[in-house]
């Protein structure tokens, strides 16, 4: 902007010095060249134009690439221009071309994840990672006598999922196909001093009428984890609240129960990481409870415990009981006489 009013100062400057010379020619009646003084005059003026010109021109190239460009490279600029057009239309072209490619391959996708969710969904009889079947293996047996066990495990697996729809080859052969894996399990149990617990778990989701592909065998021991009467956790509630945040906090309460029985060891569903609902036939319904709560509508102790002793394998049956200052005022489970009362 500067160079632009430094320019126009000039060139009007230039302008007043020549309008004021030719002026000056004309009445001094001055000649140049042997040229009348009006013809001098006309050249002084035209002199002076051709002079802002030039000025201007010189500026403006020294000052701007640009003006340097369309006055010497001008040819150069055309042919560049005309390439950079010809490229827009290639490159139009092949955009086309790519779009028409990715919507063939979206078209494609749509179809082979249709064709997964079928195959994963559809008639799923078995998921990956699902129980086919639990057994318990006493210890201190022989291993040809863990072997007969094993084997009743691959009969009940096999009878299983045929009754589901899927095929599978005939015991033999499949006893043949797993050799290694149940010889190694069986050798591993008769060596053990405690009960075991073997599971055929599915390796990958099994669709009705498929052929029975890999299973994976797991062995662990059965330890016994909870004793009869033993408190698993206790959470205090507030009966004073509304029923929407007891169920939430009976249902925070249910997930650290399934956390702490995991941790100590419990045989979880594979498929779901969970013991179900912690259910027995002696514990009430969440709805009932949450009830329960809002009558009492006060603060109180809930303990949840195990009505018997529980082992790895379980099942977990889970009673519930509500507690204030030390004493019992209701439970899930129904009272029993002592051993001695029982005796007497």
């Amino acid at each position: 902007m500067i160079y632009i009013l430094i320019l126009v100062l000039i060139s009007g400057l230039i302008a007043y010095i020549g309008d004021a010379l030719g002026t000056y020619v004309g009445k001094r009646r001055l000649t140049v060249l042997g040229l009348r003084p009006r013809i001098t005059a006309l050249v002084v003026a035209i002199s002076t134009g051709i002079l802002i010109t030039l000025l201007t021109l010189g500026a403006m190239t020294i000052i701007s690439e640009d003006v340097r460009t369309a006055l010497f490279h001008i040819d150069t600029l055309r042919r560049d221009i005309e390439n950079l057009h010809n490229e827009t239309r290639s490159l139009a072209q092949v955009k086309q071309q790519l779009e028409k490619e990715k919507q063939e391959l979206t078209n494609d996708v749509e179809r082979l994840t249709s064709t997964v969710r079928i195959k994963e969904t559809g008639n799923v009889v078995f998921r990956k990672d699902e129980p086919l079947a639990v057994i318990v293996v006493a210890a201190q047996q022989s291993a040809s006598e863990v072997m007969k066990e094993l084997t009743t495990l691959i009969i009940n697996l096999t009878a299983k999922v045929r009754r589901r729809g899927v095929n599978v080859q005939d015991e033999i052969d499949f006893f043949t196909a797993n050799r290694d894996q149940l010889n190694g399990m069986a050798a591993h149990i008769a060596s053990s001093t405690q009960d075991m617990v073997v599971g055929a778990i599915a390796a990958e989701n099994i669709n009705a009428g498929e052929q029975l592909g890999n299973v994976r065998f797991i062995l662990l021991p059965n330890n016994l984890i909870f004793r009869k009467n033993q408190e698993i956790a206790s959470i205090q509630i507030d009966g004073t609240l509304n029923r929407g945040e007891i169920a939430r906090n009976l249902k925070r309460f249910m997930d650290e129960i399934n956390q702490e029985v995991v941790r100590l060891g419990m045989i979880a569903n594979p498929l779901t990481g969970r013991f179900g609902d912690l259910s027995s036939d002696s514990m009430l319904s969440v709805y009932d409870m949450v009830n329960r709560i809002k009558e009492l509508n006060r603060q109180f102790i809930l303990i949840a415990a195990v009505p018997e002793d529980t082992y790895a394998i379980g099942p977990l049956n889970v009673t519930f009981r509500f507690e204030e200052t030390g004493e019992r005022i209701f439970s899930t489970q129904p009272e029993q006489p002592d051993d001695g009362a029982a005796e007497e």
